[in-house]
């Protein structure tokens, strides 16, 4: 009598074990598929169609050298500060029990080591000087890019920096990848001169599907989805406010 007694225990703790394991992978779903809506949902709300003023004059040929340079400039001093923050956020989650956050914070910190390695090809290929860099004063429009970037390495999620990112590297990437076009076709320069913005243009592979990934966790841990939209909507503000700061200098 024991004895069955304990062998219907067994069954019971079994089926019990079965049904919390369905459950937890049933959340696990629930939570994927409610992520990649919420990104869905801003991608479509954030991710623009508008081309920039500048950009449609180089697309004509009728941008001045001068924007061009600053673009380089600018962009200089992002790649700096946005090396410092995706270390630091690889520092603050790089311990994390999640592989794909550990590799989406690692991969953040080696793009951004290339990037700063490619940068100087194109500002050589431009022609600016290094008197040219030492004179340049940064615009600060374009530098709230990288002051909000440094606030979301400091305070924010992992959820909430992979939904920013993911957004912006897409509307940044578009912009890029016809700028190394119209460079390409009016100025003439080299697949191997353009690298910066030609790999800029497309995401890394997986970059998306990891991105998700976090913004999943990041729901499921308790990351409000509005908290996430204010990261995505701010952080494309500034890219706007980027685009906007550079057309400054081509009314001067």
């Amino acid at each position: 009598m024991t004895s069955g007694f304990f062998i219907k225990l067994g069954f019971f703790f079994i089926f019990a074990v079965i049904v919390v394991a369905n459950s937890v992978a049933e959340t696990i779903e629930e939570k994927r598929s409610r992520a990649e809506k919420l990104i869905q949902r801003l991608e479509n709300k954030y991710l623009s169609n508008e081309v920039p003023a500048i950009l449609q004059k180089l697309e004509k040929n009728e941008l001045s050298m001068s924007v061009i340079n600053a673009f380089a400039l600018e962009q200089r001093l992002i790649i700096q500060s946005d090396l410092r923050n995706n270390a630091l956020s690889l520092h603050r989650f790089g311990g994390s029990s999640s592989k794909v956050t550990n590799k989406f914070f690692y991969r953040l910190v080696v793009n951004e080591m290339s990037a700063s390695e490619q940068l100087p090809v194109l500002i050589q290929a431009l022609n600016i000087s290094k008197s040219q860099i030492t004179k340049y004063r940064p615009l600060a429009g374009a530098q709230a890019y990288p002051a909000y970037t440094a606030w979301l390495a400091n305070y924010a999620q992992p959820a909430e920096i992979a939904a920013a990112l993911l957004i912006n590297f897409q509307s940044f990437g578009k912009n890029v990848g016809r700028m190394a076009k119209a460079l390409k076709q009016y100025r003439g320069l080299s697949d191997s001169q353009l690298e910066f913005l030609i790999n800029f243009s497309t995401l890394p592979s997986d970059f998306r599907e990891q991105a998700i990934a976090i913004v999943a966790k990041g729901l499921a841990s308790g990351v409000s989805e509005s908290d996430i939209e204010t990261r995505v909507r701010l952080i494309q503000a500034y890219e706007s406010n980027f685009w906007s700061a550079l057309s400054s200098i081509d009314r001067k």
